[in-house]
């Protein structure tokens, strides 16, 4: 992975309090206002340097990240008294926009407001504004998030406080990833030695008195409460974790509960691994007590197990509070265990009354065999446990009957599963409750209210005449007797079958489950890097000549669907070298090792990329020279191995060709297919310059027998916090679109590069929400349920995968994709963000008999839509027996 490539995203809070009695109000206490000073400012005015390229004095534009084409001048007809900095990306091929006011100095412990006037065009996306070090290795000091803009001119500020002296290289930094225009005004850098207000604080009524816990009896089969986390771990030196996470511990509803039928089982892995089962998020106020308290047993008695109370992100990731955990003797027998904590404010906090956020978490050992038993969870404000009491008198569940996915097939009835569950006893005997279906982005599909009977699931098939992305809501006539629920699903296309022709990979932790969920989409690769250290050296030969083969995941992996992409790197301690000058890595034993490795997984791991980024210093310190002889001996070894297999390399940065002319042509001569790494922060496609245009660079390097290439690695951090579930706050409407867009785009631009694979970023570290919204989370959801991101690209996939990219005739304003093979054709068009205006497609000069999809598998002319504005999600049209160049000629006819 490629750090600060893209944007770096944290998951924001996610919130669900049970109000269940009068609140108390956290109030900052009033103080005079911070004395500041104004060590930085920038009127715009001039002077500006001379040429096309007109940069206001003391700034500079980022020409280095990725290639661009820009057109950066002085605008004084832009809205605003006297001249402004106008900054148009008209094209991005990789990398994005980071221009910096640059004189800027700044102090230790001391705090800094940022404030400027800014107003956009034509962009896909929001624009950020931070301070950071203006060079390697790009440190944040003060941090920001993206903003979204306007076509007006707006005033945005931040605040923060710097923790170290940076005398120089630091700017203020604007970035954005799209084509689009942005204009600069009036900047103001203040200091303070205080801390400097933010925005104002949202006004947050917490509860004083009872359960916080929405559902706390475990009733139903899936609840999106709940979530588990799950990290394998070494014994005696040798590392567990590829069994451990194929075995895949996760929660379960089980029989025997002490206030319900049911109660929460969280069971350990045979091999070593640490497994926790998270809540959703929930504000505390610090300095006031809260307690927990919940039944507990385990099996066998005497299984060490954990309840706590951690905190969520604030710079204290997953810590437990003081005083904040439990860890009982347990029985086969229930028994009652509590403690009581105090939250405290985060380090440096500006409001120190400002709630802090917490998560639940129930803990089975690490290295033992066993399971702990959990019911009747209370959190309660107060130093003390009340008897247990639920927040409400009943629970609601919903769920498909699977596991995890949910997902179902286009057109398939779904087996709707709606349950009413007494949270411990009630006399009540049925409730009325509302189910609403709603299609994504938000078309209701089904509605009624049902008289469901407490404690009896019932079953219901819908034909819903939706396809996509698909969220059941669930509430209670009568507010006082459940709390609302959620539960997501999808209704996807079957995958097509491509196999190892397939081009669509990911990355993904190497479980059942996900092994299910990601061939269900379609995909037919995964590659074993920071997902799994299943063929990495230091794992495989933990000691020279002993190796550690895991022939049961592999071929689990295998039979789920997905082909395997192996790396050998990552190498153990006794292989590297330390001596000065000399290859940090112990180039003839990486070469007997890929021999033994290859040759042991012929026939089931036939592709292996020799090295990840090597260009890094986090995984390969010896330069472009040395690593030629690593990628050298590797190839060889790999080849005497297994003569069959694919020998891939050398993983190159999109946006630096000139590294690999530092590899000896000899040692590039051993790979059979060129590998790049290309982190996205666009959209995909659009503007004046082709998608990873520096491939073009690339090629001039690859040896003559080498005709193809993968991108094994890369996505759009920015859009990962894509969800469905209403309480995500990062999944608002715009991210959502985005993600789509996105998750779509990416593989068109990818084939019409002539990119044969493509592996993002995803998938390994996505459970709980303690990792969404990171890099890892665009294609599933915190509990493993689909995002709307997953579900494009299952459309998408089934679109195009299998077939051949040609080449179609331009049409002013659109971007095209052209597919054809197999006796079918694929046309695809969106909007081209750099052109002005967007057009349509006449869905009426469209025959009946080809097919039309959006992004969601949806036909929009069954919805009466008669003129598609072309925007930034795809729309497919696919046609049977017909030519892709005929296809592309009927369609364009239809462009308005």
């Amino acid at each position: 992975m490629q750090p600060l490539r893209q944007f770096a995203i944290l998951a924001l809070a996610v919130i669900n309090p049970v109000a269940v009695a009068p609140a108390a109000r956290a109030v900052a206490a009033e103080v005079a206002p911070p004395q500041t000073q104004v060590v930085a400012a920038c009127d715009f005015e001039g002077p500006y340097t001379a040429g096309d390229q007109q940069i206001q004095e003391g700034c500079g534009n980022n020409w280095q990240w990725g290639r661009k084409d820009m057109q950066v001048t002085a605008d004084k007809n832009a809205g605003r008294p006297g001249a402004a900095q106008r900054i148009q990306v008209r094209g991005i091929a990789s990398g994005g926009m980071q221009f910096f006011y640059t004189r800027l100095a700044l102090k230790k412990n001391h705090y800094y407001r940022i404030s400027y006037w800014l107003k956009g065009d034509g962009l896909e996306g929001p624009v950020r504004c931070y301070v950071r070090k203006i060079g390697h290795p790009w440190t944040v000091y003060v941090w920001a998030d993206f903003k979204p803009w306007t076509a007006q001119w707006q005033q945005y500020s931040f605040t923060g406080r710097c923790a170290e002296d940076v005398p120089d290289d630091v700017g203020v930094c604007w970035e954005h990833g799209s084509v689009g225009t942005i204009w600069l005004d009036d900047l103001k850098v203040e200091q303070s030695t205080s801390p400097l207000p933010g925005e104002p604080a949202k006004t947050v009524n917490l509860p004083t008195s009872g359960n916080l816990l929405p559902r706390s009896s475990f009733e139903g089969r899936s609840d999106h409460h709940w979530s588990t986390m799950f990290f394998g771990w070494s014994r005696n030196g040798v590392w567990e974790g590829v069994e451990s996470d194929w075995e895949d511990p996760q929660h379960y509803r089980a029989e025997g509960g002490k206030v319900g039928r049911y109660c929460m089982a969280v069971p350990s892995a045979a091999h070593a691994g640490q497994a926790g089962t998270l809540s959703l998020i929930y504000d505390l106020l610090p300095g006031r007590p809260y307690t927990v308290s919940l039944w507990m047993k385990s099996d066998p008695p005497g299984f060490p197990s954990s309840a706590s109370l951690v905190y969520y992100w604030s710079g204290r990731h997953l810590q437990s509070l003081k005083n904040g955990a439990v860890y009982p003797k347990l029985t086969s027998e229930w028994q009652r265990v509590s403690f009581a904590t105090t939250p405290e404010a985060p380090p440096d906090a500006k409001d120190t009354t400002a709630p802090v956020q917490v998560m639940l978490q129930i803990s089975p050992s690490a290295v033992q065999k066993g399971t702990v038993y959990a019911d009747g969870l209370q959190l309660e404000p107060g130093d003390k446990a009340n008897d247990y009491r639920p927040a409400y008198p009943l629970e609601l569940y919903a769920d498909v009957g699977q596991d995890g996915g949910n997902l179902l097939d286009w057109d398939q009835a779904v087996p709707l599963n709606l349950l009413a569950a007494a949270a411990d006893t009630t006399p009540m005997k049925e409730a009325a409750v509302e189910v609403t279906i709603v299609g994504y982005p938000d078309v209701i599909v089904w509605r009624k209210t049902l008289t469901l009977p407490v404690g009896r699931e019932h079953r219901f098939d819908l034909d819903l005449k939706r396809r996509g992305l698909i969220r059941v809501e669930m509430r209670t006539k009568d507010p006082s007797l459940a709390a609302p629920q959620e539960m997501i699903m999808a209704l996807v296309p079957k995958p097509r079958g491509t196999g190892v022709r397939g081009m669509f990979g990911t990355h993904i932790a190497l479980r059942p489950e996900l092994v299910r969920y990601v061939s269900r989409l379609g995909f037919t690769w995964t590659r074993l890097h920071d997902c799994s250290l299943l063929t990495k050296w230091s794992a495989t030969e933990p000691k020279p000549g002993q190796f550690v083969w895991h022939d049961a995941v592999v071929d689990g992996v295998r039979q789920g669907g997905l082909n395997i992409l192996g790396l050998p790197d990552h190498e153990p301690e006794w292989a590297r070298v330390g001596a000065e000058g000399a290859n940090p890595v112990d180039v003839a034993a990486f070469g007997r090792y890929c021999e033994e490795l290859a040759r042991h997984y012929a026939g089931k791991i036939d592709h292996w990329e020799v090295w990840n980024e090597p260009y890094m210093g986090g995984f390969y310190t010896g330069g472009a020279q040395r690593f030629g002889d690593v990628l050298k001996a590797g190839a060889a070894g790999l080849k005497r191995g297994n003569p069959d297999c694919k020998v891939i390399g050398w993983c190159a940065d999109v946006g630096n060709p000139r590294w690999g002319e530092g590899i000896a042509e000899d040692a590039r001569r051993g790979i059979d297919i060129f590998s790049f790494h290309h982190y996205i922060n666009n959209l995909s496609g659009g503007g004046t310059l082709p998608f990873a245009a520096e491939l073009a660079d690339h090629r001039k390097l690859w040896p003559a027998h080498v005709s193809e290439c993968w991108n094994t690695e890369g996505t759009n951090g920015a859009l990962c916090g894509n969800g469905f579930y209403t309480h995500l706050s990062l999944a608002t409407p715009d991210t959502n679109a985005r993600a789509t867009a996105f998750a779509s785009r990416v593989w068109i631009e990818h084939a019409k590069a002539g990119v044969s694979k493509f592996f993002p970023y995803q998938m390994h570290n996505a459970d709980t929400l303690m990792y969404y919204g990171g890099y890892q989370s665009l294609l599933i959801h915190y509990d493993r349920t689909p995002t709307p991101a997953a579900v494009a690209a299952a459309v998408t996939a089934y679109s195009i995968d299998g077939l051949k990219c040609l080449p179609c005739p331009p049409v002013e304003g659109v971007v095209q994709g052209l597919f054809e093979g197999q006796g079918r054709a694929t046309w695809a068009v969106f909007d081209d963000g750099a052109v002005t205006g967007r057009k349509h497609l006449s869905l009426e000069a469209i025959p009946s008999t080809l097919t039309v999809l959006d992004v969601m598998g949806n036909d929009p002319r069954r919805d009466g839509v008669k003129q598609w504005e072309i925007g930034i999600q795809p729309l497919f049209v696919l046609a049977e027996k017909k030519t892709g160049t005929e296809l592309a000629a009927a369609m364009q006819a239809a462009v308005r």
